[in-house]
């Protein structure tokens, strides 16, 4: 009998530590990103930020450790091929494959290194977002400096140039009187220690067409009110037809500062383009951690948002970003180069006068999905280093860019897909990217004089109050 009850007591204990190890396993399948069960693969992709003492790379706070077993292979034009792990360097895109030992330590069975990403040698194409200063030493073929694409140009009397002005600003309004703000610009060029990038090719061109600035479906945001209850909403309208409608948070005080900062961070060229912008900011009641940005120069910005930001630099940056994506008319890019594989689009099927219950997938069947959803890789990237050039011209640290990042990776335990700005690349590698991009531009910068929040900003955070967050 004693027997039998000593067994009766085991079968009890094991059967507790069971049910408390499937208990650990599953918080720490919470708190950690991907599984921890044994065996298990993770994928893991981000800019390589530095490496620790022992060899072990990092990406932003996570360790990627490397044994003799890791297998290490590059990837260029040619097709993949064999590399050693100490070629790896910060800066270089990489994809690993393997398993989380801890919360921030991963062993990497393998690991791709996209050297495309690694080259010295950068190409591209931007608007100008103000007025180049050196713009006439530039037509006349002489030395001078030009802030494009977040990245401040040296041009050389040898740099190769075809800088019409006459033939650019044409294009623009009699009223533009000559200015370049807007004008297009394709460039090459190499990218130096100290940070700057040394200018092999311009090419300046006309700005973008006044429909690069339009709504599809001649679609208008209008901001209304609710005959029934009274509340201030943002409605979508298709001439006298509204298609949907959005919350607007009822705090005025809130609404007001994210306004003004909007207006404060305007980039100096914002008025320069072919079609008059009225850039307009609103806060929407949305839990979703998001802004989005219209070609109109509409910005809306989301209660979750607000709810996570933790001072006015990392708001700065979300909003500065999104201007560049207005700015660098980023849509009609993404509409001409993907106009082969689309179809006709259709405006959502929303009754006339309800709200919209999910914004990404009302954009998209209005055929604006990237406003939401995020841009290709190329254009993110553009926002982010013109985000990080406009939130340092006004003062912020820009190290909070990176650390808003943090904050997501911190609170979903997850970097293989993204709560930041709903469906963007991960978190991990726009963190990444980022920190990469402030050691590459500004290396010899510290940033210990710049501000990181301001007593509206606690102000707005104490006027929003608690909110619901998703």
């Amino acid at each position: 009998m004693e027997e039998d009850m000593a067994q009766r007591a085991r079968r009890r204990n094991a059967a507790g530590l069971t049910l408390m190890t499937l208990f650990v396993l599953a918080a720490l399948a919470i708190i950690w990103p991907g599984s921890l069960v044994a065996g298990s693969k993770v994928k893991l992709r981000g800019y390589v930020t530095g490496r620790a003492v022992d060899g072990a790379l990092l990406i932003l706070d996570d360790r990627l450790e490397i044994t003799p077993a890791s297998r290490v292979l590059g990837q260029d034009a040619a097709g993949e091929h064999p590399m050693k792990a100490e070629e790896i360097s910060a800066g270089m895109l990489i994809d690993a494959e393997g398993q989380w030992l801890d919360k921030h330590k991963f062993f990497a069975e393998k690991i791709t290194i996209d050297l495309r990403e690694s080259e010295k040698k950068i190409h591209g194409k931007a608007y100008l977002q103000e007025e180049p200063e050196d713009a006439s030493k530039i037509a006349a073929g002489e030395a001078g400096e030009l802030k494009l694409d977040g990245y401040w140009l040296e041009v050389s009397p040898s740099a190769k140039r075809e800088w019409d002005v006459e033939k650019a600003a044409g294009a623009k309004t009699a009223a533009a009187n000559g200015k370049l703000a807007a004008c297009h610009v394709n460039y090459v060029g190499i990218r130096r220690k100290d940070g700057k990038v040394e200018a092999e090719q311009l090419e300046l061109g006309p700005p973008a067409g006044a429909d690069a600035y339009k709504m599809p479906h001649d679609l208008e945001v209008v901001r209304a009110r609710d005959p029934q209850t009274g509340i201030d909403i943002l409605e979508f309208r298709q001439g006298k037809k509204v298609h949907g409608r959005l919350k607007l948070l009822a705090e005025r005080s809130v609404q007001e500062y994210v306004s003004h900062l909007g207006d404060s961070l305007l980039p100096a060229g914002a008025e320069g383009t072919s079609r008059p912008i009225e850039f307009r900011f609103f806060v929407i009641e949305d839990p979703s951690i998001n802004a989005a940005s219209l070609p109109d120069g509409t910005l809306l910005i989301n209660t979750g948002l607000l709810g996570v930001v933790e001072n006015e630099a990392q708001l700065a940056f979300v909003m500065s970003h999104e201007m560049a994506h207005v700015l660098q008319v980023h849509y009609k890019r993404e509409v001409d180069e993907t106009r082969g594989s689309r179809v006709g689009l259709t405006i959502a099927g929303i009754a006339a006068g309800a709200f919209i219950g999910n914004l990404g997938i009302f954009m998209a069947e209005v055929g604006i999905a990237s406003a939401v959803n995020g841009h290709q890789r190329e254009l993110e990237n553009q926002a982010d280093r013109l985000g990080l050039q406009n939130m340092i011209e006004h003062g912020y640290d820009p190290r909070e860019a990176a650390n808003f990042s943090r904050i997501i990776i911190d609170r979903y335990g997850d970097r293989s897909t993204s709560k930041l700005w709903s469906n963007h690349d991960s978190s991990l590698i726009r963190g990444s990217f980022l920190t990469i991009q402030l050691m590459r531009a500004y290396p010899d910068r510290s940033w210990g004089d710049t501000k990181k929040t301001t007593k509206t900003f606690q102000t707005m955070k104490e006027d929003l109050g608690p909110v619901k967050i998703m």
